[in-house]
């Protein structure tokens, strides 16, 4: 466990498994506990990746970079991966989802914000 506080910032990074290409997500924790997806960036466009759904797309830098998401969840399910590593960031603190459980296991991520 580790210790979050409402306006911090949670990245989560992984390859994207059949493109093999990366794959982030930034997320903010609300005052309520809440994740709020605030963007996703991608090195290309490729199946199964958010693009040209209304929201606010810049593909000028090196990763294609989604905004204006009205997307937040109480709790992220997870299935570890066998073949491709998935990174949750905080502040400066990495957790390797393989380093938690073995590939294939399901993962419930859920914050608690310490009032």
């Amino acid at each position: 466990m580790i210790p979050v506080e409402a306006g911090e910032e949670i990245e989560f990074s992984y390859i994207h498994s059949s493109d093999g290409t990366p794959v982030e997500q930034s997320f903010i924790v609300k005052d309520d506990g809440l994740l709020h997806l605030v963007e996703e960036r991608y090195a290309w466009y490729g199946a199964g990746l958010e693009f040209g759904s209304g929201l606010e797309v810049d593909t000028t830098g090196d990763m294609v970079r989604i905004t204006g998401y009205d997307r937040s969840f109480a709790e992220l399910p997870f299935r570890v991966a066998w073949t491709v590593p998935q990174e949750f960031q905080i502040r400066d603190k990495k957790i390797l989802l393989s380093d938690l459980a073995p590939g294939g296991t399901s993962l419930l991520v859920r914050i608690t914000v310490k009032k």
